[in-house]
């Protein structure tokens, strides 16, 4: 079934399950897919605030249906309020969410921030150790090309919740975004 999901995702419903929602919480739209408990799906573009920096959260509560609209919303509520501890919630923060593209960019970026060159991949020898960080490398020039190709600024993106460090600024196009 097609859906507002973001990208307009087409979500398989197996037999006997509900038609999805659209719910809005608290001024942040999303579609809910009912099964084993029930997933909140974004509804709107990358970067906007979602309870998931994927787009998408799973509740596999064993309930759920159609006509418990406002508990749902009430338990995203709660998941929303809840400390961050244990993934147990969001500390009352929502987050920019970003397709799994930007989200594996990150994280890689991450990566090699935190591992210095000449020793990460070292230990299968020079040609291995460079086709490594030339495998790296070309996957991380297709992820900022897809981000420009898409209208998202890396610098908007930010390092994933676990960085610490410095992160860098990217220069766009010839010149500093």
């Amino acid at each position: 079934m097609e859906t507002r999901a973001y990208g307009g995702s087409v979500l398989q419903i197996e037999e006997g399950q509900p038609d999805p929602a659209e719910i809005d919480v608290d001024g942040t739209p999303c579609v809910i897919k009912f099964g084993f408990g029930w997933s909140t799906y974004v509804v709107n573009g990358p970067g906007s605030l979602f309870w998931s920096e994927t787009g998408f959260r799973s509740f596999a509560t064993g309930g759920g249906s159609p006509d418990e609209i406002d508990q749902i919303r009430e338990a995203i509520r709660r998941y929303i309020a809840a400390p961050t501890k244990d993934g147990k919630g969001m500390g009352g923060k929502l987050v920019p969410w970003w397709p799994s593209y930007i989200n594996h960019w990150r994280n890689s970026l991450a990566f090699e921030l935190r591992c210095p060159r000449e020793d990460t991949w070292a230990q299968w020898g020079p040609e291995k150790h460079a086709e490594c960080w030339a495998n790296h490398d070309a996957k991380q020039a297709e992820a900022i090309a897809q981000m420009e190709a898409d209208g998202i600024d890396p610098n908007d993106v930010g390092p994933p919740a676990h960085f610490r460090g410095q992160w860098p600024h990217f220069e766009i196009g010839g010149s500093a975004a």
